[in-house]
């Protein structure tokens, strides 16, 4: 069994009367003055999401505005103290970094991390070369950024694992991913290419996927282990799971290999933390206990019904809980409140 601390001893709350100004930056996030739901088809439930973030940070007594597009930073700058931002997409390359970047050139302090090492973990191929000197357990990859590259297939054998090496919420991930051969697996590299993307191939890990959620302190609270629900050969996590997740989570008790993501997590802190939230994605075999580290996700789904919720309530700790926490470790993270770093 994965023994961890006491989660609840760790939590930092939210003053009684909180005067942290947040701006909480997303798509089709609800705008003043009633700050409704807005409606938009194909989201993935994404507004709802945005909805409920904005009451939960408001009922806990921040004062909340709110903002859509990445311009909104230079106006909303002189009447904000925190940018709590889920924005990951703004029209240029590479634009999970825009916020982050653009905060710190203002001067506006930014939920998350440092850009620098937001930029790391949404490279999944400079990651795990990272990581792997720290350490973590990562699988043989390859990158592809041309298709004439193609030519020449990896180092390593099949069964092989074609991704996009940049974007978030699984982007390029389908069934197709997951190939036996390299011509199978070359062929699905040209249609992401043909989307503008850069190409990741590994050398796929047997197994299940599996995520541990994280948030800031001194050290990492480390919520548990958790495993998404996947109905695909492989038991991988395809972009429309990862959107609707209509399959959901569970908990997952990786019995004797718990320490093993224990110690990852520590690695991780000590080479790039801290960082306010995150998750560490891995491959996992049951039947060996075998772990393969997948990447580590700055702005990951912090919903109810998300894998962070999930392995929150289990300490009885709920949305609210965790989101202020979440304020919190931020503005002691980065100088803004007295105390230091949550132990």
């Amino acid at each position: 069994m994965m023994v961890l601390p006491s989660v609840p001893d760790l939590i930092l709350r939210p003053p009684p009367a909180p005067e942290t100004r947040i701006l909480l930056m997303a798509r089709n996030v609800p705008e003043e003055p009633a700050y409704l739901c807005r409606s938009y088809p194909g989201d993935g439930g994404y507004p709802a999401y945005y909805h409920r973030l904005f009451h939960v940070l408001s009922g806990l007594g921040y004062p909340v505005r709110t903002a859509s597009a990445g311009h909104a930073l230079w106006a909303e700058a002189g009447r904000t103290d925190l940018v709590f931002s889920l924005l990951n997409r703004v029209p240029m390359e590479n634009p999970e970094i825009f916020v982050a970047s653009t905060c710190s050139f203002l001067g506006l302090p930014c939920v998350g991390a440092p850009a620098n090492l937001r930029a790391l973990a949404e490279d999944k191929w400079f990651s795990k070369l990272a990581l792997r000197s720290a350490g973590l357990p990562v699988a043989e990859g390859a990158v592809y950024g041309r298709e004439g590259d193609l030519e020449t297939p990896p180092s390593f054998p099949g069964p092989y694992f074609v991704k996009n090496r940049f974007g978030a919420a699984s982007e390029g991930i389908s069934a197709d991913s997951l190939q036996e051969d390299w011509a199978g697996a070359a062929q699905v590299a040209r249609k992401l290419m043909a989307r503008g993307m850069a190409v990741l191939v590994e050398q796929f890990a047997p197994g299940i996927d599996l995520t541990l959620p994280v948030l800031g302190g001194r050290w990492p609270i480390l919520l548990g282990v958790v495993r998404p629900g996947s109905d695909k050969a492989g038991g991988i996590i395809t972009e429309d799971l990862k959107r609707d997740d209509p399959l959901g989570y569970e908990m997952f008790d990786p019995g004797a290999a718990g320490s093993g993501f224990v110690a990852d997590a520590e690695a991780l802190w000590k080479a790039v933390g801290p960082m306010d939230y995150l998750r560490l994605d891995y491959r996992f075999d049951p039947a060996t206990g075998r772990r393969t580290f997948l990447e580590f996700n700055l702005c990951c789904h912090i919903g109810r019904s998300g894998a962070i919720c999930l392995a929150a309530s289990q300490w009885g700790l709920d949305q609210a809980d965790v989101l202020g926490h979440v304020v919190e470790f931020s503005l002691q993270r980065q100088g803004l409140v007295s105390g230091g770093l949550a132990r």
